[in-house]
């Protein structure tokens, strides 16, 4: 995405000697960077929309080689990229020259000036307080192209969609049902933490990260295909003799009823899956004929 001779030919040697231990210090702190995840599971989510329904082109990177680098958002038919420094700390400033937040900004913007990326840049913190004083005082010189944002902290994914109202909204759009439940809801942002967490973070598209999510079991994540999901006729045929069972596939997984809501459930797989095939075969060469039958299949 950037490299070392534009970044040496712009700010010279010592800049360029800084970013490297800047970026040598951020890979080493990864594993424990879990504010960082946190905040990027949320972007992923809140933007799977853009990405699903408006075929917008996204990719996330993490941790490369430039100034503002814990999470880097890059439109990419539109030329245009945010960038993201998280804090979690109370105990914050702006301040002046090299090392600072202010210059890292600054800096930010001129190299992706150089490149012809339009851009801007965000600084995260998990202090309320913290944030109205430093979006106060946005220093003069990168007030156009900088902002300061807020994002809860918590020790786990629960909490902070429990705090986070937007985020849980987010991750629900992109659940396999309808009002889904608090479990289902962390379900999903757990796979996407995960699959965030073990991708290689130098440039991956949401598609792929929500793609690589969905091969968890259970994932719970809906179907990302424009095409509807059909089952087998042969199967359809089956389940229609058992009486008082009913199902649906929403969002690409299959979802039963049983005496009219004495029992159901969802298959933790979706319907485009070995997984689901398998169960299709299983139903074609049992062929049940009750629903006691048939719940030995799920």
């Amino acid at each position: 995405m950037y490299n070392q001779e534009q970044i040496q030919e712009l700010f010279g040697n010592e800049v360029l000697e800084y970013l490297k231990n800047k970026n040598k210090g951020g890979r080493v702190n990864e594993k424990g960077n879990t504010y960082e995840n946190f905040f990027t599971v949320y972007k992923l989510a809140l933007l799977s929309r853009e990405v699903l329904e408006d075929e917008k082109e996204l990719s996330f990177a993490s941790q490369i080689m430039t100034f503002v680098d814990d999470l880097i958002i890059n439109y990419l038919q539109e030329n245009f990229c945010q960038h993201y420094q998280l804090k979690n700390t109370s105990n914050l400033r702006w301040g002046t020259g090299l090392r600072s937040i202010a210059d890292d900004f600054a800096k930010q913007y001129e190299l992706n000036q150089a490149v012809s990326r339009r851009s801007e840049i965000t600084l995260v913190v998990s202090d309320s307080e913290l944030r109205e004083r430093l979006a106060t005082d946005i220093p003069e010189e990168i007030a156009e192209f900088s902002k300061v944002n807020y994002f809860h902290f918590a020790p786990s994914l629960p909490k902070v969609l429990q705090e986070e109202h937007e985020f849980r909204k987010a991750v629900e759009y992109l659940c396999a049902f309808d009002n889904p439940e608090p479990d289902k809801v962390e379900c999903v942002a757990s796979v996407i933490l995960g699959a965030w967490v073990s991708s290689d973070k130098s440039n991956i598209s949401v598609v792929e990260l929500l793609e690589k999510a969905r091969q968890s079991q259970p994932s719970y994540i809906r179907y990302l295909g424009s095409q509807d999901v059909q089952l087998d006729p042969e199967v359809k045929t089956i389940l229609a003799q058992i009486e008082y069972f009913t199902y649906s596939i929403s969002r690409g997984f299959f979802q039963w009823q049983f005496a009219n809501g004495l029992e159901e459930g969802t298959l933790s797989y979706s319907c485009e899956t070995e997984s689901f095939r398998r169960f299709q075969e299983r139903i074609k060469r049992i062929k049940p004929t009750t629903f006691e039958e048939l719940e030995i299949l799920f």
